[in-house]
């Protein structure tokens, strides 16, 4: 999938084409508290899902944006080095992510904020203040663009007006294998933790980290 890059005074705005978890990621998540993200080992040089941005402020990276948009809405998360929390580096990402789900066309941002997150009802705070809501199931949901319109037909770069373009190939293959694993489990059971891949940064569940002292990422 094909994501935007943004660059101003402060802090660049960097899509990873390929991204793979590297000596960036083990730096930076190294610093997220325990709670925040399910904790999985990684491979220096695994590929990982769905499509990433990196914020980098004088060449080092700062932060990162995730974005899954594999159901039809954008589900996010953000990372933020601990030595540059309260800056606004998670406050310039969560920009960057709803402009990004905006331009695909799609209505509303979704965050999860785990029940073990060391911060829970802070950092639930801190997206309500950007606009987040409540949802039933427990999501943080933000709407970015208009329901009134026909969701994923864009064009010449502006989401709502123009002919439906039909998913990518990458995009449809992340569906059929979403779809397939869900087939495979039993009706009326969820799957267990013995039988589920391990998750971590870049799988489906997502969060964030907030700075207690000033409420910001």
């Amino acid at each position: 999938m094909t994501g935007t890059e943004t660059h101003t005074d402060r802090w660049g705005w960097v899509h990873e084409h390929d991204a793979r978890w590297d000596a960036d990621r083990e730096r930076l998540f190294a610093t997220v508290p325990d709670g925040v993200f399910p904790t999985a080992s990684r491979r220096p040089g695994e590929r990982l899902s769905s499509d990433w941005w990196r914020v980098e402020q004088d060449g080092r990276v700062v932060g990162y944006g995730w974005l899954d948009d594999v159901w039809g809405d954008a589900e996010i998360l953000l990372a933020v080095d601990g030595g540059a929390r309260g800056r606004g580096v998670g406050s310039f990402a969560l920009a960057r992510l709803e402009e990004e789900a905006a331009a695909r066309g799609l209505n509303y941002v979704l965050n999860v904020v785990r029940d073990t997150h060391p911060e829970r009802d802070a950092v639930t705070a801190w997206f309500r203040r950007h606009g987040f809501t409540a949802t039933d199931d427990g999501r943080l949901r933000k709407q970015v663009g208009d329901r009134r319109r026909d969701v994923g037909q864009r064009q010449d770069g502006r989401p709502g007006v123009g002919r439906a373009q039909p998913p990518d190939a990458d995009r449809r293959a992340r569906y059929e294998a979403e779809r397939d694993r869900a087939a495979a489990r039993p009706r009326g059971t969820a799957a267990s933790a013995g039988d589920a891949e391990p998750m971590g940064p870049g799988h489906e569940e997502s969060g964030g980290y907030v700075d207690v002292d000033s409420h910001r990422y």
